[in-house]
């Protein structure tokens, strides 16, 4: 039995081999999958993964004027270089979805914080061209 189900294993690998998760931002130019599969690779802490779901010249601006606007590719990897230093715990959930065309936003839940740092939450607009982020907006938290 248990080379049976080895076996079959090794055959559904061949068949579908594991897909790198930078590969599912190729996939689809759907808004709500793009922005799916950039969660994806943030919750892996893959920065790689993560930065081939914006586009070349992606503009991420935290609309409180707390942190610098991050604009390009370049600038997005360094920004977003700390997932690689995170604690594996460390992550974000989706409260709630909305997609209008080309615009998804994100009610977002960060776990795997210490303690004393609780579960933040904030908003993230989205938006999506030819299957890749243009424009991320943070909006002040009330």
């Amino acid at each position: 039995m248990l080379k049976a189900t080895i076996g079959l294993a090794l055959l559904v690998a061949a068949m579908f081999p594991a897909m790198p998760v930078d590969a599912a931002c190729s996939k689809s130019a759907d808004p709500e999958q793009v922005v799916q599969a950039q969660l994806v690779a943030y919750n892996a802490h893959d920065v790689e993964a993560f930065a081939a779901c914006y586009a070349d010249s992606v503009i991420v601006t935290d609309l409180s004027g707390k942190q610098p606007v991050v604009k390009g590719i370049a600038a997005l990897k360094t920004e977003y270089a700390f997932l690689t230093k995170v604690p594996k715990a460390f992550r974000v959930q989706i409260v709630k979805r909305i997609v209008n065309g080309s615009i998804v936003v994100d009610h977002e839940r960060v776990l795997g914080l210490p303690a004393d740092k609780g579960t933040p939450e904030s908003v993230a607009v989205y938006e999506v061209r030819a299957g890749r982020i243009l424009n991320v907006w943070f909006p002040p938290a009330p």
